[in-house]
């Protein structure tokens, strides 16, 4: 069985849970935050051995990968990455969070799909292929996506738009959505006059503008990519704790998309910019989570300051805004609502930009690798001085191991190749693609400078 996870920290998360039930022998985690290798190459015994051919081969009967790992791995050309492709054979392979799959790579990465669920006697792997999510995308309806049409699809919950409507009787959250658009100055005096609230932001710069109007305001808190992982760790902690229902404390939590999913807050009432449509269902996870709460408030907003992210992001951003505009706001409750919306996404969208598929069918390899990329800006790794950050890099500095790289990840920020050249006077180069930063960093925003933003890295 082959679990495949979008976003590191829930990988962490899951392979915790499933060994916690099954055992650590039972189970691998493959992933970039875990060291399954040493660097040290001249190690010959046993445990490191088997570590290494486990991590190669995907030897145990339970893995937990991330989508990155098991989808670049599938269109890879070097023996490394293709060497583990047979445990596929006649397995079951769950995609969490499926509708994160970038659109513009879903030709090419649904006909692999269909490779995988094709029976072996008809050249495929015969493997099931479970796709999870709360907002399905209508891979099977989209005229442009033909691929699914020739394979079975059946939904594992029986009647499962009886289960989305007993969610909605029982009222654990109300949506509503604000009409008129709001400057981060009116958005700032409706944020200060509330105890609790999470309010999601497009974008960093967003997220930055809208801290500068609650300088004056108390309990505010601040999540976004500009933070170290160690840092975000510590703010979900503080914030979780003035969450608690038996001691509540004031805490406004400004956020871009990094809390939308893996993240288990439960506010009372949640902001979301407009938005793709299923980000805006995934920011309503983190409003009365557990149910706990009379009924959770999700208010749907649109800025009239600050941008998007380009591409497919505001595709589904001016898809969502239109269906907003022209449905009502509680049809959010309706799981077909999402078909209508990824349908008209997938429409739009150009599913195969990078004509992958061409390349496949020329058997270019090398080229369809160099294509097939789930983050496609190159980024680098910047070391924030914050907490131990700065003793663990000179630990690595001196012990370059995968081990000290993995107790070095938590510091780390990921920085545009772009970004990291305009600005290079605050970045100290220690190997290709690392840097330790040497600016201001803030317990508030993280690093100080100003920044585009690569889409919050969500993949």
């Amino acid at each position: 069985m082959i679990v495949a996870i979008p976003y590191t920290s829930i990988t962490t998360q899951t392979a915790q849970t499933y060994r916690e039930i099954l055992g650590d022998d039972a189970l691998l985690e493959h992933h970039s935050a875990i060291p399954l290798l040493d660097d040290a190459s001249d190690r010959q015994d046993v445990d490191y051995m088997r570590r290494k051919l486990a991590s190669e081969n995907w030897d145990a009967p339970l893995v937990v990968t991330t989508t990155i790992q098991l989808f670049e791995s599938l269109f890879a050309n070097h023996p490394g990455k293709v060497r583990k492709l047979h445990r596929l054979a006649r397995a079951v392979i769950v995609l969490d969070e499926v509708q994160t799959l970038p659109p513009e790579l879903l030709a090419s990465t649904l006909e692999v799909l269909k490779l995988l669920s094709t029976p072996i006697e008809g050249g495929g792997y015969g493997s099931t292929v479970v796709l999870c999510t709360a907002t399905q995308p209508a891979f099977e309806d989209s005229r442009w996506l033909e691929a699914f049409r020739s394979i079975e699809i059946r939904e594992i919950v029986p009647d499962y738009r009886r289960h989305f409507a007993e969610l909605e009787r029982l009222g654990r959250v109300s949506y509503s959505r604000r009409t008129e658009k709001m400057d981060w100055r009116e958005l700032a005096e409706e944020i200060s006059q509330r105890e609790q609230i999470l309010v999601i932001l497009n974008t960093r710069k967003n997220a930055l503008a809208l801290l500068d109007e609650l300088s004056d305001t108390p309990h505010v808190f601040h999540l976004s990519t500009l933070l170290c992982g160690a840092h975000r760790q510590s703010i979900l902690a503080d914030v979780k704790a003035r969450l608690d229902l038996n001691n509540p404390r004031p805490v406004r939590l400004i956020s871009t998309q990094v809390v939308e999913a893996g993240v288990d807050l439960d506010f009372p009432e949640v902001w979301r910019a407009t938005g793709p449509l299923d980000r805006i269902v995934q920011a309503a996870g983190r409003c009365n989570r557990e149910g706990l709460r009379a009924t959770g408030q999700v208010v749907v907003f649109e800025p009239s300051e600050g941008g998007a992210p380009r591409g497919p992001y505001k595709v589904g951003l001016e898809q969502a805004r239109f269906l907003l505009e022209t449905q009502p706001i509680d049809r959010l409750h309706d799981p077909e609502i999402f078909r209508d919306y990824f349908t008209r996404v997938f429409d739009i969208v150009d599913t195969d930009r990078k004509r992958i598929q061409s390349y496949r069918e020329l058997l270019n390899y090398p080229e369809v690798a160099s294509r097939y990329r789930l983050i496609e800006s190159d980024t680098v790794s910047v070391v924030a001085p914050y907490g131990e950050g700065l003793q663990r890099l000179e630990t690595w500095k001196m012990a370059p191991t995968q081990r000290h790289w993995q107790q070095l990840q938590p510091y780390l920020v990921n920085l545009l190749q772009k970004e990291a050249k305009d600005k290079g006077e605050w970045l100290e180069p220690i190997s290709p693609n690392i840097y330790v930063w040497t600016g201001g960093y803030s317990d508030t925003r993280g690093l100080i400078e100003g920044f585009s933003d690569p889409a919050d890295l969500i993949i």
